[in-house]
């Protein structure tokens, strides 16, 4: 009998979450290494179905610090109910063995919960944790959430033992197929996500990539047209783009893929979330995009200050920005369509630093996005902050929530901030 896998995409746990076209693709990956190998597997994920953009289910629970803390806003589990859990749990029938996935480190309870239901239903089954809060914060995931088996990194970096403890080949007996040609993993969304690249040509203070995802890989663009055009046949309509450099090269890796679609008269609307490269959007490049339906296309600032542009990491200037908002309304991108980030909460950023940032935004005639800094364990600006004694590996990750770092530690006046978010947004 072939070994049956469940696999779980847990549970947000956190003061906010929305929506903006989230997919599991770590446990696609997982699904295609598993099929190779001859192994069956049933997919549960607690983030669908839902509308995106939009707002999941949302039930309040007891923040697990409130007694070293005292906070103004709600805590929350996002996603199915757990009724609706037990029931898609129960089922799965019987398996083997349990694959959990983790995304943002301070969501761990969403994780533990999944677990906890799991080993109340079916007591006995291996559970092996992978993502990223398992990557970045093992020995707080071992010690806190006890899985039979951690896996640090992208599946391919822990393939062998991986396959010794499932009792697979270590080799795939066949050729892995793409993650849509597999049963079981396409849910009926209108909407998908899609990454053209793992990792990151780049190495920003801040960010994780390149620990999480390893060396920078792009995809071939002929299997990326390929499953986009699967996803039109399905009824998709709305794809996100989660790459981190989805510019970088852009002549041999977005170009392609995106005349392909346009020559095969393919129409849908594609969205950047996590940030572009403003530097990177020169007249062509903003042409195409324009063509091809880009909306919510968000440029990456964070920092409106020079010094500390050229500190973490120096992927950007404000003359950059000027230029990329300029050839994208030249090519015809509405202004609503367009969105930069600011970073709130860096190492001695304070308030002046921001509203600098969000005036000079709103000059152009653009909204600003404020995203509130959260250290990530082996970053530069984590390091830093360590050398200080702001962080520790001991620490909860909880404590880094993006919402609640920088309102500890920061000393920001609150009020004045609160106003600078409405001006954001105004």
């Amino acid at each position: 009998m072939p070994l049956k896998c469940l696999l779980v995409n847990p549970w947000i746990a956190d003061f906010a979450a929305y929506n903006f076209w989230v997919r599991p693709l770590g446990l696609y990956k997982v699904a295609q290494w598993l099929e190779a190998r001859g192994a069956k597997f049933h997919l549960i994920d607690c983030l669908s179905p839902f509308r995106a953009p939009g707002k999941f289910r949302r039930q309040v629970v007891p923040f697990p610090l409130t007694k070293e803390l005292k906070l103004d806003r709600s805590f929350a589990r996002y996603g199915i109910s757990v009724d609706q859990f037990r029931q898609r749990l129960k089922s799965a029938g019987k398996f083997d063995a349990v694959l959990v996935t983790s995304v943002m480190s301070y969501w761990y309870p969403g994780i533990q919960w999944v677990i906890e239901e799991i080993r109340d239903v079916f007591p006995g089954v291996p559970i092996i944790l992978g993502g990223i809060y398992a990557t970045l914060w093992p020995e707080h995931a071992s010690r806190v959430l006890k899985p039979d088996f951690l896996c640090k990194g992208p599946v391919q970096s822990y393939s062998k033992e991986l396959a010794d403890f499932l009792g697979l080949a270590p080799e795939p007996s066949s050729r892995e197929k793409a993650w849509y040609q597999l049963p079981g993993l396409f849910d009926q969304a209108d909407y998908w996500a899609i990454r053209t690249a793992n990792g990151c040509p780049f190495a920003c203070s801040y960010c994780a990539s390149r620990i999480v995802s390893g060396q920078f890989a792009p995809r071939q663009p002929e299997d990326l047209v390929k499953e986009i055009v699967f996803l039109h046949s399905r009824g998709v309509k709305q794809i996100a783009f989660y790459d981190d450099a989805l510019l970088v090269d852009f002549d041999n890796r977005l170009r392609p893929i995106l005349e392909a679609l346009l020559n095969r008269d393919i129409s849908m609307v594609f969205h950047t979330p996590n940030g572009l490269h403003a530097r990177f959007i020169h007249k062509e490049v903003a042409r195409l995009l324009a063509q091809s339906n880009f909306q919510s296309i968000r440029l990456s600032l964070e920092t409106t200050n020079p010094a500390r542009q050229a500190s973490t990491g120096g992927k950007v200037t404000n003359t950059d920005l000027e230029k990329a908002v300029n050839n994208l309304l030249a090519a015809g991108v509405s202004r609503s369509s367009i969105g930069v980030y600011l970073l709130v909460g860096l190492p001695e950023q304070d308030l002046d630093e921001i509203e600098e940032g969000v005036r000079y935004v709103k000059s152009l005639g653009i909204r600003p996005y404020l995203a509130e800094f959260s250290p990530i364990p082996g970053t530069a600006e984590w390091k830093d902050l360590e050398k200080k004694g702001v962080v520790s590996m001991d620490m909860d990750p909880l404590l880094t929530n993006n919402t609640l770092f920088f309102r500890l530690f920061s000393g920001y006046d609150m009020e004045r901030y609160q106003a600078l978010k409405r001006l954001a947004a105004s």
